[in-house]
């Protein structure tokens, strides 16, 4: 049974920007978990391979995980829209899907739902 998401945590939504910045050039990407309805993990999967322009992600790798939502990754330059190859992903796994973009900060991200349809997705502090 698919639960609603409701939120993102702040702390992680900041690691997450970090991370971005930290893989610059490449793209960074992991899964998100969720708990009570709130993102407040992420899971990176075992043999991603990061590049510029894409990232590869050996879904196969993935344990059996009930609290996995969606995914979250970095586009290198400053679009958050999703691509064709995104929104494959977004059909393929998960209901929510956050891509980032720089200046990697609390206004540079924007989540989408299975349909890579724009969503609101509220900050929490937890």
């Amino acid at each position: 049974m698919l639960k609603r998401v409701k939120g993102i945590d702040r702390s992680l939504m900041e690691m997450v920007n970090q991370a971005a910045r930290d893989s610059l050039p490449n793209e960074f990407m992991a899964m998100l978990r969720a708990e009570e309805g709130v993102v407040s993990e992420l899971l990176l999967v075992p043999g991603t391979l990061q590049g510029n322009d894409s990232v590869l992600v050996m879904l196969h790798m993935l344990p059996i995980d009930y609290t996995v939502v969606g995914t979250i990754h970095s586009h290198p330059g400053y679009s958050n829209r999703p691509s064709r190859q995104d929104l494959e992903l977004f059909r393929r796994y998960g209901m929510i899907h956050i891509i980032t973009c720089l200046p990697y900060d609390e206004h540079s991200w924007q989540a989408y739902d299975h349909q890579g349809l724009s969503i609101e997705l509220p900050v929490v502090d937890l």
